[in-house]
């Protein structure tokens, strides 16, 4: 026999051990889900509960409501002059109540705004923004403006404008005139802004203002308030 022949004989239980160490990771793995389970992680989120939402599921303000608002991402709010009454909502009389802002390099961390105009079939609009201010005076709100997530280039901007057109009844801006105070504006190396609306074409009104640096790259913001009837 060569030298090469030679076999070292292993000790027996080294055969059982790539079985023992699958046997400890699927025990981990049963483990760690019966925790989870218990926790009540990994379930689906529960339904709110009347005080985190109004009866009809809009929005609301009090400290319940911020709370499940800041875990579901969702504001709902009714904008029909019948359900926009503040002490209802939990905002107060007079003032201005932000929501966020979100990071804004963080997508997952949007908000999600739905307005409703009201009645006659108007129905409403939703937003994806990474700020909400509600603004409310003699008991009532007044105004809901939402903050884009992020800027975008100036001719991006306006194409989404142009495509909201029909959807919020604005009329479209002189483009001759929003043209030459672009390029006054970049001549002189100065900020602008440019505004679309107000339109109530769902039965409230909706106003979007873009404001630009002087890289050409804008900021959306809409502001959205009750109709009167």
């Amino acid at each position: 026999m060569t030298g090469f022949d030679v076999r070292r004989k292993r000790p027996w239980w080294l055969g059982w051990l790539p079985a023992a160490v699958l046997v400890l990771a699927i025990a981990a793995v049963v483990i760690a889900t019966l925790v989870f389970r218990t926790n009540g992680l990994g379930d689906p989120a529960p339904a709110p509960t009347v005080g985190e939402v109004t009866e009809l599921n809009w929005s609301s303000f009090t400290e319940d409501g911020l709370a499940y608002i800041e875990r579901s991402r969702d504001v709902r709010i009714d904008l029909d002059a019948d359900h926009a009454d503040a002490a209802a909502l939990g905002l107060p009389a007079e003032g201005t109540v932000s929501i966020g802002p979100s990071n804004n390099d963080d997508t997952d961390n949007s908000y999600y705004l739905i307005l409703n105009g009201g009645g006659d079939g108007h129905g409403g609009a939703k937003f994806t923004t990474s700020e909400v201010d509600v603004t409310t005076a003699d008991g009532q709100i007044t105004n809901v403006a939402a903050v884009a997530g992020q800027a975008e280039p100036f001719r991006i901007v306006l194409n989404a404008l142009d495509k909201q057109l029909e959807e919020f009844g604005w009329t479209a801006p002189d483009r001759t005139a929003l043209f030459e105070m672009v390029e006054q504006a970049t001549n002189k190396g100065e900020p602008y802004e440019f505004s679309y609306g107000p339109g109530d074409r769902l039965g409230m009104s909706v106003t979007a203002t873009a404001q630009c640096e002087t890289s050409g790259y804008c900021l959306l913001r809409y502001d959205v308030a009750p109709v009167v009837r």
